[in-house]
């Protein structure tokens, strides 16, 4: 059985190696793939019904992650990030599934109220080319 903490999100260091950012809450990862309608009528009857046939458009792959801040070297280098606008390398692990890898663009939202700790909200858009490494 594979635990939703396991989902993971890391930042590269620069030297090869990943360092773990610190979600505490909830964390999702979308693969959307975007359909392009292909349809087209019969050119031998035009009045025929039509039937649906997509084909794959451009896909886009999406992290995020709620819950307190938790004041590491890594979470403030990722909202360095943010800040900055600094494409980085990440790495999103999904138990089970397996890892994608490449430039990510990271945006952030940071709330909270009198009486509880900070919350961070982060969402990370893949950009370019990505490397996926199937789950053994």
């Amino acid at each position: 059985m594979a635990l939703g903490r396991q989902l993971t999100l890391a930042r590269s260091t620069g030297a090869g190696a990943f360092t773990l950012a610190c979600i505490t809450e909830q964390r999702s990862l979308e693969i959307n793939n975007e359909e392009i309608d292909i349809t087209k009528p019969s050119c031998t009857d035009p009045g025929s019904k039509l039937t649906l046939a997509l084909m794959y458009g451009i896909q886009s792959i999406r992290f995020s992650g709620q819950g307190a801040f938790v004041d590491t070297v890594t979470m403030k280098a990722v909202t360095a990030d943010a800040v900055n606008q600094v494409i980085t390398e990440y790495q999103v692990t999904v138990p089970g599934v397996g890892t994608f890898e490449g430039d990510m663009l990271v945006s952030m939202t940071f709330s909270g109220d009198k009486t509880n700790e900070l919350q961070a909200d982060i969402r990370c858009a893949m950009t370019g080319a990505l490397t996926f490494v199937p789950a053994v």
